[in-house]
């Protein structure tokens, strides 16, 4: 099982031809509950496909873990449990160096396959 951290869900990453998406706002101490529940009871993988640095740094410090960027394209698998991490006011040509916990959104998404 893996639990997928991305900065958007590349539609294309799904290779259902039909396929439903459902998505809820979640907290980061949402996200930090979940997975330290998760840990106990299964073994999964934590597969980052994020690539700005601040927002990893952010992930790394709220989660107590040590995620490096990514420039990997995200391929949907079967049971992947996913996470979207985003700034709730991105700024188009500039880097944001500095973020805290208020200076990003999180969604739950999931993708089931339709008929």
């Amino acid at each position: 099982m893996r639990v997928v951290l991305l900065n958007a869900l590349p539609l294309n990453a799904v290779k259902y031809d039909n396929f439903v998406i459902t998505v809820s706002r979640v907290t980061a101490e949402h996200l930090v509950k979940y997975l330290k529940n998760l840990k106990d009871y299964i073994q999964y993988e934590l597969k980052c496909y994020i690539r700005h640095s601040a927002t990893v740094d952010l992930l790394n410090k709220l989660l107590n873990i040590d995620l490096g960027t990514s420039n990997e394209l995200y391929q949907y698998q079967d049971g992947d449990i996913i996470f979207v991490v985003t700034l709730k006011k991105p700024t188009r040509g500039a880097e944001v160096i500095n973020l805290s916990e208020e200076d990003i959104e999180i969604f739950r998404v999931n993708i089931a396959k339709g008929e």
